[in-house]
C-alpha cells in the first residue's frame, strides 16, 4: 500500500506541477501583467543620442558607462527600445523619444573605410578625424512625405551632407 500511496502523490505532484506550468503559461499569452508592470519598470534596452559632439575618432568613446557606440541595426527598429531622456538630446515635441532632424555618427557593420557612402564608410572604423575621410552619420527622418527610402524611419546623411572624419557630430548610443 505505501508504493502504491508515494507513486500517486508523485502522479498527483506531477499533474499539479504541469496545470501550474499551463496557467503560467496562459498568463503570459493571454495578457496577465508581468512582475515588470506590476512594479513599473521598463526593461526595454535604452538608447540616446549624445548631448555634446564627437569628431570621428572620438565616437567610439563618447557614450557613458554602460553604453557604447550603436550599429544602426541595434537601434534600426525603436518600438523596441526606451529612449532615454535624462542622457540624450530631446527637442520641443519629442516627448519620451528621440529627437528627428539631427544626424549623430552610427556604426555601420561594415569593414574599416573612410572613402565610401553612406553604410560604408566609417572614419576608418572611428579611428580617423582626418578631413576629406569620410563616416556615416544618421537621423530619424523630419520629413514623414519624403519617400521612404532604404532605411526608414532613418535617413543617412548622403552627398554633401554625408560627414568628414574631422567634423563634430553627436553619437548614438545603445545600452550595452
Amino acid at each position: 500500500m505505501k508504493t502504491l500511496g508515494k507513486r500517486y502523490s508523485l502522479l498527483e505532484t506531477t499533474r499539479l506541477l504541469v496545470l501550474a506550468g499551463f496557467l503560467v503559461s496562459l498568463g503570459l499569452t493571454v495578457g496577465i501583467p508581468s512582475l515588470a508592470d506590476a512594479f513599473g519598470l521598463d526593461l526595454r534596452r535604452k538608447f540616446y543620442l549624445t548631448t555634446g559632439t564627437f569628431d570621428g575618432a572620438g565616437a567610439l568613446n563618447a557614450c557613458d558607462k554602460k553604453f557604447r557606440m550603436a550599429s544602426l541595426y541595434e537601434i534600426f527598429d525603436t518600438s523596441n527600445l526606451a529612449y532615454d531622456t535624462d542622457r540624450g538630446q530631446t527637442a520641443a515635441d519629442s516627448g519620451e523619444g528621440p529627437p528627428s532632424g539631427v544626424n549623430g555618427w552610427i556604426r555601420t557593420g561594415f569593414s574599416s573605410n573612410n572613402v565610401d557612402g553612406p553604410g560604408q564608410a566609417n572614419c576608418s572604423a572611428w579611428t580617423s578625424s582626418t578631413d576629406g575621410e569620410l563616416g556615416t552619420a544618421v537621423r530619424l527622418r523630419e520629413e514623414w512625405l519624403a519617400d521612404a527610402g532604404l532605411i526608414s524611419p532613418w535617413k543617412a546623411a548622403e552627398g554633401g551632407e554625408q560627414p568628414q572624419c574631422d567634423d563634430s557630430l553627436p553619437v548614438w548610443c545603445v545600452q550595452r
